[in-house]
């Protein structure tokens, strides 16, 4: 909201004579400073690469340099990148080529970024300065969140960088044997340097109570990867075979330095000058993989395919080491058969496939029983011991199985495109690091919790719409839907010594108390929010409602009523994270010169916990921060008889309407401009350039839904992992446009 809109907002709530603080008064209405447009800019960001190949029969080279620079869309954050590329193929002998390869990369970060949070949070009554344009220090008696730090005092002087820098070198080999065997070698060698700093001043509210604080982090690893495969390949008559064996090893070592000092004289931003060392932590970390593999395809007349694949794969982070797994899969060229006589299919290809792959956990050493050296544990100087990890020696990879029945079509000299593929997955012992008391210490242990389901399908069909010498336009759309479920669970032992499969109840991984639960039961999607039921605004008092549940002893819904005391609401299963369709659309045209592609993107079914609007939509119950605006279709409790969608609002409201639960379970449907690219082609040949192609592209550019926050695609965390809520600080969407140039020579 804006100062007006905060201010009307406040004057509206049912309580309003009892709002006190100093600036309570009606001119409040006009000041108005906007953290979002503070925090925000016009981003830029540039990427050139030149690349230079040449060759002879013998000797091939390839050379390429790049650089890119991005100023973000939040200010204070700055990213280049430097980098290049050397590969080289030499074939001193008709049966030997031998392919070495360079790779490197330098990427730094400068960081003062402006904080995502206060864009979002700080009231527009707060303003960073002064009268004069000073800034204004922390907890500053002329804001009207008084308790509240202006971070831009902090950025005065406080600032982090990091640079890393990565090499990969590659010493490959091809040996042809004989006219049927060939023996490929790849070797691959990666190493990795990253450091980060950072200074906070002893003046700034992040390190004031310490007099400073500098910290440094270093970390290092070498990462190696062979593979050596013998491969076959023999064709007579109107067979066709070929094969490959092979091994594979990867290991991984890295190396850490954390070390955190303060109490420091300002300005000084080195370690030398610091009065005390607060933290100075390092580990090394070790993995290693090994893979022994087997391939074998075999085609008669093309008509008929087949193939078969075995792989047994070992690795350091189980108590079972070694993973046995395989893939069988068959093909059959209808469109190939002498009795097939529809002349305008081109292709009609029918597939079906079942195999196994293994996965292994994030976790390094989880079968060992683990202490950790803890100097809070210690006595008179001597660090004690405490137990860190409970391990588990049986556990092992978990396996999924995979059936797949799919049908590719081709027809009207290929201008109509389909694949249809129909799976299931069966998961079996789904890897958890499962919840165990924590009499010990440790809360947590990795087992082999259970299997799950995966059911769908994925169609795709595309086509040229208009196919001719000067103009083509082609459109492909391709959807998918899945289905899962959870089919066992690990026991857990009762009191009277039997054992049973109970529901499990997770977090959504977000890390913040108050998001979401979800709920690991048979029978039910893995991805299935649990919480109270919202159960709307009641008319007569504008107090918020949520159902009480009552259930016989099988688990079977006998009543539910509604009641307005938060504690009393039960836990319900709200529907799931995944959606029931989604896909995208893909277009071209290209007219003479010309050149246009479109990208979309869509998901349809399903939901998002927002999170962030337990703060920013918290009727009252959150004075320290801004609040949102009210959707198109909201509505707030006024008088009796009003039919709302937001309850009463108050000051320092204490109703818990803002509690977790379904009320803040929202659609997340969408339908997104992912990219758009104009291009044209210049013909200058006689000017001995082969090609210039200018291009104007834009990612983002447009997006529908009715979801309220800023996103409404499935968060990830930095490493990947899928969240199930959406935080209070969510980097904001941007908007990218791109001008290129591509010139070849």
């Amino acid at each position: 909201m804006n100062g007006a809109e905060l201010y009307d907002y406040y004057a509206s709530f049912a309580n309003a004579n009892t709002i006190a603080f100093p600036r309570w008064k009606p001119e409040l209405r006009n000041s108005n400073f906007s953290w979002w447009d503070l925090a925000t800019r016009t981003g830029f960001n540039q990427n050139h690469n030149i690349s230079i190949q040449s060759g002879t029969e013998k000797l091939q080279s390839f050379f390429s340099v790049g650089f890119y620079d991005e100023a973000g869309t939040v200010k204070g954050y700055d990213y280049e990148r430097y980098n290049f590329r050397l590969n080289t193929t030499y074939k001193p002998f008709e049966w030997l080529s031998i392919k070495p390869a360079l790779v490197g990369s330098r990427r730094g970060v400068v960081d003062k970024q402006y904080s995502v949070t206060s864009m979002y949070s700080n009231l527009p009554w707060d303003s960073p300065y002064d009268t004069n344009g000073n800034l204004v220090g922390h907890r500053s008696s002329t804001w009207v969140n008084s308790v509240g730090t202006n971070y831009l005092y902090d950025l005065q002087w406080n600032h982090s960088a990091n640079t890393n820098y990565e090499f990969m070198g590659n010493l490959d080999f091809d040996i042809k044997i004989n006219k049927n065997f060939t023996f490929s070698s790849v070797n691959n060698y990666r190493f990795n340097t990253y450091t980060s700093n950072s200074y906070s001043d002893p003046l700034s509210s992040a390190a004031q109570s310490v007099n400073g604080r500098i910290t440094e982090y270093r970390s290092e690893y070498a990462r190696r990867y062979t593979n050596q495969i013998l491969r076959y390949n023999n064709t007579w008559g109107k067979h066709n075979v070929n094969a490959l064996a092979g091994y594979e090893f990867n290991d991984y070592r890295a190396k850490t330095l954390d070390v955190y000092g303060t109490g420091l004289s300002r300005g000084f931003q080195v370690l030398d000058v610091v009065s005390l060392p607060e933290r100075t932590k390092g580990g090394i970390s070790e993995w290693a993989v090994q893979s022994y593999l087997f391939n074998a395809n075999y085609a008669y007349a093309d008509k008929y395919l087949a193939q078969l694949s075995l792989r047994r794969d070992g690795a350091s982070n189980f108590g079972k080491k070694y993973g046995d797994f395989f893939s069988i899969s068959a093909g059959w060229n209808i469109h190939k058969e002498d009795w097939f006589k529809a002349n305008y299919i081109n292709n009609l290809k029918l597939r079906a496939a079942y195999g196994t792959v293994g996965n292994r956990p994030s976790s390094l050493y989880p079968q060992y029983d683990l202490y950790a050296v803890n100097p809070a544990a210690g006595y008179n100087g001597v660090p004690g011991l405490l137990i860190g990890q409970v391990g588990n020696k049986d556990l092992t990879w978990e396996e999924t199985y995979t059936t797949g029945l799919g049908l590719d079509v081709n027809a009207f000299n290929n201008r109509l495109r389909l694949n249809l593929d129909y799976y299931i997955k069966n998961t079996d012992n789904i890897l958890y690091d499962v919840p165990i008391s924590g009499l010990t210490g440790v809360t947590s242990m990795w087992q082999n919790v259970g299997k799950m389901r995966n059911k769908g399908i994925e169609v795709a069909i595309g086509g040229d719409i208009i196919r001719s010498n000067d103009l083509t336009w082609s459109l492909d759309i391709n959807l998918g839907h899945n289905r899962n479920k959870l089919t066992d669970i690990y026991k857990t032992r009762n009191v009277d010594g039997s054992y049973t499969a109970k529901p499990i109840i997770i977090g959504d991984r977000l890390g913040v108390a108050g998001s979401a639960s979800r709920l690991l039961q048979i029978g039910l999607p893995v991805d299935t929010y649990y919480m109270p039921e919202w159960a709307g605004v009641n008319p007569d008092n504008g107090l918020p409602m949520w159902y009480r549940v009552t259930r016989d002893a099988n688990g079977n819904e006998t009543g539910r009523t509604t009641t307005s005391t938060y504690a009393q609401a039960t836990q319900e299963k709200m529907g799931k994270a995944s959606p029931d369709l989604f896909g995208g659309i893909s277009t071209s045209l290209r007219w003479k010169s010309f050149d246009m592609n479109a990208v979309f993107g869509y998901s349809i079914g399903g939901k998002l916990f927002n999170y962030s609007r337990r703060e920013y939509d918290s009727d009252g119950a959150y004075t320290d921060r801004n609040q949102m605006k009210l959707m198109d279709g909201w509505s707030r409790w006024q008088k009796a008889g009003d039919v709302a969608t937001h309850p009463v609002a108050r000051y320092n409201n204490t109703n818990n309407g803002n509690a977790m639960s379904s009320r803040y379970l929202e659609s997340n449907d969408f339908f997104r401009m992912r990219s758009l690219a104009l291009g044209y082609n210049f013909d200058l040949k006689k000017y001995k350039i082969k090609n210039l192609r200018a291009y104007l592209s834009g990612e983002n550019l447009f997006v529908i839904t009715k979801y309220s926050g800023v996103d409404p695609e499935i968060p990830t965390s930095d490493d990947g992992t899928i969240l199930f809520s959406a935080g209070p600080s969510v980097y904001p969407m941007t908007r990218r446009f791109m001008l290129g140039i591509n010139v070849s020579f």
